[in-house]
């Protein structure tokens, strides 16, 4: 059996698909209309602390460079579309999301691993990590206020809820310490906890599992002048998920390890045990947030503000220019280093942005694509 087979699972559970569900960073709302409006928005959305997007699933041995302390991997997946009409919204939408955090020690202990090579001298690691991912479809509905005038126009609050049934779960949990030195190879004292609604029990083949979701969320656009505005999103301000029967798994681990196989991979006298069952759990999605700042001069206009998801504070400034072939854009994050583009076109809207050119050496990307006709 392999040492850090456990590790590995936490790690790479999320794949490495490009996911977002992050608090859009345009959330300027729209006024209530009488006109039929269909709308449509996507985000894809990767941001990697240690190694580049690409290598998530891989050996790691191509641009591995970690944070000190806290590093995260953070992906997100949204897809939305629905109708609006007099301020109410309806629309259906598919959400992914995975939140990885994990200390630096564990990182480099996975490195290690990857890299099938013992540490270069004895060492210490202090395995610390905690991964959350969740996905469903649902229904979602939305309903705009306009709140009552103030000096410099009319603030409009955009309150909505959501949905969802047959969630999926995978959130993994890993603790413990791990002691290398050459002559005894290692020493380990860890802890595993897992659930998964993928897993399946032959011992409990009637088990049905059940689940489902709700979130409210909630949005402010604030006049404060002619020419400045502030907004501000909160995604899943309140929220519930419930599962039903999930399957749960926790591995305690107290082992020596004598040998190394001719594939680098370490083989340990184990001394294991755990517990596999059913569960119930409940738990929020956790909010995420955005908040700007956007100035305007004739054609030309600034944004400044920050994004928060999952511990994460992603500061960003926005600057566009208007003109008769569209609305072109640049911004600049300082939490990713990652620079976009956009382009507004009539009713359709792109944005890309990433922190690395070729795209395949990004350790953070995102792709915005967002479209509203009136009809």
């Amino acid at each position: 059996m392999r040492l850090f087979s456990l590790l590995s699972a936490l790690l790479v559970t999320g794949g490495a698909a490009a996911q977002t569900a992050v608090a859009d960073s345009d959330i300027a709302l729209r006024a209530p209309s009488a006109a039929w409006q269909l709308y449509a928005k996507t985000q894809a959305w990767a941001a990697y602390d240690a190694v580049p997007i690409r290598e998530l699933n891989r050996d790691w041995s191509s641009g591995y460079s970690p944070r000190n302390g806290r590093n995260a991997f953070l992906q997100r997946d949204r897809v939305e579309f629905g109708v609006e009409k007099d301020g109410w919204r309806l629309g259906a939408e598919y959400r992914l999301e995975l939140s990885l955090e994990a200390s630096r020690d564990t990182v480099d202990l996975y490195h290690v691993y990857q890299s099938h090579k013992p540490p270069a001298k004895a060492r210490d690691f202090t395995a610390d990590a905690h991964s959350t991912q969740w996905a469903a479809a649902g229904a979602r509905l939305g309903r705009t206020f306009v709140l009552p005038e103030q000096a410099a126009g009319q603030p409009l609050l955009l309150v909505s809820a959501a949905v969802y049934g047959h969630v999926r779960n995978h959130d993994s949990d890993v603790s413990g310490k791990l002691s290398y030195t050459p002559d005894t190879a290692y020493r380990i004292d860890g802890t595993y906890r897992n659930s998964n609604t993928g897993y399946d029990y032959p011992f409990k083949p009637d088990a049905t599992q059940k689940s489902s979701g709700a979130s409210i969320s909630a949005a402010l656009q604030w006049p404060l002048s002619s020419q400045l505005t502030a907004n501000l999103a909160v995604n899943d301000l309140w929220s519930r998920m419930r599962w039903t029967n999930l399957p749960s798994v926790v591995k305690v681990i107290a082992s020596n390890v004598r040998t190394v196989d001719s594939d680098g991979y370490i083989n340990y006298q184990p001394q294991m045990v755990g517990q596999n069952s059913l569960i119930e759990r409940t738990g929020t999605i956790g909010a995420s947030t955005a908040l700007n700042l956007t100035y305007r001069h004739q054609q030309w206009a600034l944004r400044i503000g920050a994004q928060r998801i999952a511990g994460t504070t992603i500061p960003e400034a926005i600057g566009s220019y208007a003109s008769r072939w569209g609305t072109l854009s640049a911004s600049y994050d300082t939490r990713f280093n990652m620079v976009g583009l956009g382009y507004e076109q009539g009713p359709l809207r792109l944005r890309v942005r990433t922190d690395s050119l070729p795209f395949s050496e990004a350790r953070a990307f995102s792709l915005e694509t967002a479209m509203n006709f009136v009809f």
